[in-house]
């Protein structure tokens, strides 16, 4: 039976099974008395006792525990069969582990039963194309406003997860003349929980030990490694994945929202010491006009804080949290047309916590503050529904007026050889509902204007696009949207910056143990998703676009004969699956090898990179498994009918054909590595290529078990020097030198320059040399002597995207059809090349930054000529230290093949040695 089509009776049944919970609540409960009264959340009376309160539902009331996912889902369900009148529930799609993602939509009675006609008409809205400024004007004065309230993105928010019942029951039940008034004029669209895995995690953990005490380093108030709830299933941070869409729960959300295209959107959050509601602090993204959501943020602002004055409660605006990084719930949603706004409650998370003055704030306090907090948004829009409806028309008409009156008109992006990767790039376009096309034949542009140019400047050029060309019009209702992931700069304003640089110079005077201001920098600051992907792309200007036709999946290739049977299969290494299948196939226990040099055999050309399965060497299951894997993952095979070499002097006997070895992998798992830099590992070596791998501890990286290994990755994390000491080091440098791979990633791989650690002769840029001792005249250094001397380091970046030089010939360059990459780089730490090994990637003299910010007269004087990866050759193994991970966030799939290049080749011999 299904939990759609389970009665109301079942839920209320269960009623006389929640008696140890209350039982349990009671003796959790802090009984510290509160310095205020205890909130109602019934104070919205009358109420319609056909609908169950969520008290009734669950055993217990709002905040005296956490409520688990399956609870939560008991008393919503319930409540939505008790009062279907006024609520609708839609599933719009599954977590990773497997858990339902539900909407439900609120609204009165009327506007209910014509729910379907309504939404239609709200998305008719959303593009002013389908009807004129007068029509959509005549809609509006009669249209409901749609308004979302999104709950639990991040899981270990509770009071977020909590009040979502609160609110539906609210909503659902209340017979109040404001909740009534409300509901005829707005369809309200909640999204009870945005991550239940993380939630799932962290509420069995703090439940199984929770005994509401507010103080102290207690179990309930810190959460162990790999429990945290703040993350999903693979330990994203969901409020940043709106950018690259990576996680299923995220395309779920985006596409409900597309679905719906609200005009509110509404993101509750918590803890902080005083809740936040916007207005916003800088800097504001241009695309979502400041002018626009500085009004927008006042109302609703205004609205939230008279709830909160009613009742005494302290909050605090313009603090901290911007709305520039198009990867927050936010900032996605205000770029398409709604008023996007973060909430941040002031406890969750935990039962009871102490606040810096001592006093006492609890879980139903928070619960509370998202529960008004979200009345009140609501209550504005519905008073203001009019106006939301016609701003909301006109935001999404300026992205084409805009777009016609601007020079930049159409972004356009050169395929490049590798077809997945263009696919995959319109893919992420169209899930955030912007329209693209593909070029139906050549054509020219006159006023085009390249991304990169050669010294740097900005040019406009003639410029003939092939067929197949992917071209975005700015002139679409997700223009904003579009221009702003698409651009190669997203500008930060003058004002902004000017008080950045100085607030640095500030700090660069003041001496060591002085505070230092923190900059207002929240996120990156660069993200533009050509350059994250590797794609040669031009804007232009030309009024008249070109003709395109609907994306298409690129076409599979032709499969591969049943007979003969070749001596050789080649797989060109074109295209970034080409490696994924040699890592498949490898995994499989099949033997592959590598060119290491450019060749010829049988009269077809061996690029440098290129894979080679040969026959002989393998069993007679290889044909029907290199065929399906094949198949699967639309990769051309070319059958090789010789190993004969003519024309050149490398073939398939060569000894530059390097045998790779089958990926034994390990990632540290452990206390000092980030859980999301582990993540994102975790999820490109298991979503992204198929392969499996081990999560080790970091004591565990010696004797026997690592000797199981030949990849060990040390995802970005902290201290890794000091736990594992100098004999560890030691026994990892035995272990590469055996013929391992030692992979570390940004933090997880800058400390093998350590003191001590031995593992690469490269430096960090600005350390004081390792054999420096304490300068006893310290004291005496003039003031210009310090400032210079604090000039020859890095100021911490945000983040931005800079130019890089990279080695084809190396085996992390196998496979790149050019010789520059744009490399992402955040923090304070460069890299001088090593002198012992190998510097693949290394950053230009000139011309550095591609996108983002930079410190003026500081990151590229100091950046230039510095390495991005290194390769440090031990023995017969390596070591690989890439100062950015190219899995961050799944936001750069460009860079994937420097770590693909990394695992296959790294364990593998690779200089041809004997």
């Amino acid at each position: 039976m299904s939990l759609k089509s389970l009665p109301l009776s079942f839920f209320v049944l269960g009623l006389s099974l929640a008696t140890p919970l209350v039982a349990q609540a009671q003796r959790i409960v802090p009984g510290a008395a509160l310095p205020h009264a205890r909130y109602d959340f019934y104070g919205r009376k009358p109420y319609r006792s056909s609908v169950p309160t969520p008290a009734q539902l669950l055993g217990y009331e709002a905040g005296d525990t956490h409520s688990t996912y399956r609870e939560q889902e008991k008393a919503l369900l319930a409540m939505a069969a008790a009062a279907k009148d006024r609520v609708r529930v839609f599933e719009i799609g599954v977590s990773v582990e497997g858990r339902p993602l539900r909407l439900f939509a609120v609204s009165s009675a009327e506007n209910l039963a014509k729910l379907d006609a309504l939404r239609a008409s709200n998305l008719k809205l959303s593009d002013p194309r389908t009807q004129s400024s007068a029509e959509a004007d005549k809609a509006a004065r009669s249209a409901p406003t749609f308004v979302w309230i999104n709950h639990c993105i991040h899981g270990d928010e509770s009071a977020s997860f909590e009040s979502a019942m609160w609110l539906l029951y609210t909503l659902a039940a209340s017979e109040s003349t404001e909740v009534k008034s409300a509901l005829a004029s707005a369809v309200v669209l909640i999204n009870p929980v945005f991550n239940p895995d993380g939630h799932e995690r962290f509420v069995v953990y703090n439940n199984s030990l929770a005994l509401g005490i507010p103080e102290g380093d207690t179990l309930e108030q810190r959460q162990p490694w790999g429990i945290s709830g703040r993350y999903n299933h693979f330990r994203f941070d969901m409020n940043r994945d709106k950018l690259s869409q990576s996680q299923p729960e995220t395309q779920a959300e985006s596409a409900a929202f597309l679905a719906w295209k609200p005009q509110v959107f509404v993101d509750q959050h918590g803890q902080v010491e005083n809740y936040f509601f916007p207005p916003n602090s800088d800097p504001v993204n241009r695309e979502a006009d400041a002018k626009r959501i500085e009004d927008w943020t006042s109302v609703f602002g205004r609205a939230n804080a008279a709830a909160f004055d009613k009742y005494g409660w302290q909050y605090v605006t313009r603090e901290r949290f911007d709305l520039y990084y198009p990867g927050y719930l936010d900032s996605w949603t205000t770029l398409s047309g709604a008023i996007g706004m973060t909430y941040e409650t002031d406890e969750g998370g935990r039962l009871a916590a102490k606040r810096d003055d001592g006093t006492l704030i609890t879980l139903r306090d928070g619960i509370a503050h998202h529960f008004e907090a979200a009345l009140a948004t609501i209550e504005a829009a519905a008073k203001n529904r009019e106006r939301l409806l016609t701003d909301y028309v006109a935001y999404r008409r300026s992205a084409l007026t805009r777009a016609s009156a601007e020079p930049m008109k159409r972004i356009v992006i050169v395929p490049g050889t590798d077809p997945d990767r263009l696919n995959a790039l319109a893919q992420r376009l169209q899930r955030s509902g912007i329209e693209v096309g593909v070029a139906a034949s050549a054509f020219v542009s006159e006023t085009a204007h390249p991304y990169l140019t050669p010294d740097g400047k900005p040019t406009t050029q003639k410029q003939t696009f092939p067929a197949g060309s992917l071209v975005v019009e700015l002139a679409q209702p997700q223009g904003r949207l579009a221009k702003t992931l698409l651009e190669p700069n997203t500008a930060l304003g003058d004002a902004f910056l000017k008080e950045q640089n100085a607030k640095r110079q500030r700090n660069l005077k003041k001496n060591d143990a002085e505070p230092k201001e923190d900059y207002d920098f929240y996120d990156i600051t660069a993200w533009s998703l050509p350059f994250a992907f590797d794609l040669t792309a031009f804007w232009t200007e030309d009024s008249a676009p070109p003709a395109t036709r609907a994306l298409a999946a690129p076409p599979k290739p032709t499969a591969l004969p049943d007979s003969p049977t070749p001596p050789a299969y080649l797989i060109r290494y074109d295209r970034e699956r080409a490696a994924v299948l040699a890592l498949r196939l490898l995994a499989k226990g099949y033997r592959v090898g590598a060119l290491t040099k450019p060749g010829k055999a049988g009269g077809v050309v061996l690029e440098r990179g290129s894979f080679v399965v040969r026959t002989e060497r393998n069993p007679e299951s290889v044909h029907k498994a290199l065929r399906a894997l094949a198949t699967e993952l639309g990769v051309p095979v070319v059958p090789l009918t010789s190993a004969y070499t003519d024309e050149a002097s490398v073939g398939l006997g060569s000894f530059t054909l390097q045998n790779l070895k089958r990926p034994r992998i390990a990632v540290v798992a452990d206390d000092m590595v980030s859980q999301t830099g582990y993540g994102s590992v975790w999820h490109f070596l298991e979503r992204e290529l198929g392969v499996s791998f081990t999560p080790i501890r970091l004591r565990s990286l010696r004797g026997e078990t690592l000797a199981k290994f030949n990849t060990v990755i040390f995802p970005e994390g902290y201290g890794y020097a000091g736990a594992l000491g100098k004999a560890g080091a030691d026994a990892l440098r035995e272990w590469v030198s055996g013929g391992g791979a030692l992979i570390g990633l940004a933090s997880g791989g800058t400390w093998f320059t350590e003191k001590d650690m031995n593992l690469t002769a490269a430096t960090v840029v600005g350390a004081p040399p390792a054999d420096a001792k304490p300068d006893d005249k310290e004291k005496e250094k003039k003031p210009e002597d310090r400032l210079k001397e604090r000039e020859s380091r890095p100021t911490a970046l945000p983040g931005a995207l800079f130019r890089a030089t990279l080695n084809r010939e190396h085996f992390l360059g196998f496979g790149y059809a050019q010789d520059e990459l744009i490399f992402p780089l955040l923090g304070d730490t460069f890299l001088k090349p090593t002198t012992k090994g190998s510097n693949p990637l290394i950053f230009p003299k000139a011309n550095l930054l591609a996108s983002g910010f930079a410190w003026e007269g500081n990151t590229e004087r100091l950046l230039a000529e510095t390495a991005a990866v290194i390769d440090e050759p031990t023995g017969g193994g390596h070591v690989l230290l890439y100062l950015s991970d190219p899995t961050f966030r799944n936001l750069w799939p460009g860079l994937n093949r420097l770590l693909l290049n990394g695992i296959l080749f790294g364990p593998s011999r690779t200089y041809g040695e004997e």
